[in-house]
């Protein structure tokens, strides 16, 4: 009986003992851890990403950052103007949208774009295939109009063949009738 209150008791102290030595082990791991992070951490905030040059004095430094190319200016550019129920007329808020774009394509000359024409599902696939003509010719008129070489922009009509949304509300309607500039 003695043996075994005395082994049971060897195998509770034992499993204690492993379960304090492991836990030390963790909190040992995890701030040698937490040195280490803090070590590289330091390591790189105190040196240079990326060493040019060593700057000596003011004039240096201002000598250098003159060479330094200025970012050009970037230009948010819309890519779609919207259009009336069974309409191509360019509407003021789509001139805005175009104007944007014309800046843009004068920024670099290299540029080439394609005007998808698209339309609602209302009306039949000839039609819409011909109103969308019609739209994606307007956008190349105003955008020619502006300033824009005429052959750096071509046309493309897809009719109702490629919706933006899905649906058949006034709200999905309107979405679908557009104009869109894709760069080639």
């Amino acid at each position: 009986m003695i043996n075994y209150y005395l082994k049971k008791n060897l195998a509770l102290a034992i499993t204690l003992l492993s379960l304090i030595t492991s836990s030390s082990c963790q909190t040992n791991n995890k701030n040698k851890a937490e040195e280490d992070f803090k070590i590289e951490d330091n390591i790189s905030s105190n040196q240079p990403l990326q060493p040019y040059e060593t700057v000596n004095n003011e004039q240096d430094a201002i000598a250098i950052n003159k060479q330094i190319p200025e970012k050009s200016q970037e230009i948010e550019v819309q890519d779609r103007v919207f259009f009336g129920y069974d309409s191509f007329e360019i509407s003021a808020e789509s001139k805005k949208i175009l104007d944007t774009q014309v800046a843009w394509l004068k920024s670099d000359e290299k540029i080439k774009i394609t005007i998808e024409g698209h339309c609602d599902e209302r009306g039949t696939r000839e039609y819409n295939l011909a109103l969308g003509e019609r739209r994606a010719e307007s956008a190349k008129q105003y955008l020619i109009a502006e300033g824009i070489n005429p052959n750096r922009i071509s046309i493309i009509s897809y009719g109702k063949e490629r919706p933006a949304f899905m649906g058949a509300s006034e709200e999905t309607f309107a979405k679908n009738r557009r104009a869109v500039v894709v760069v080639d």
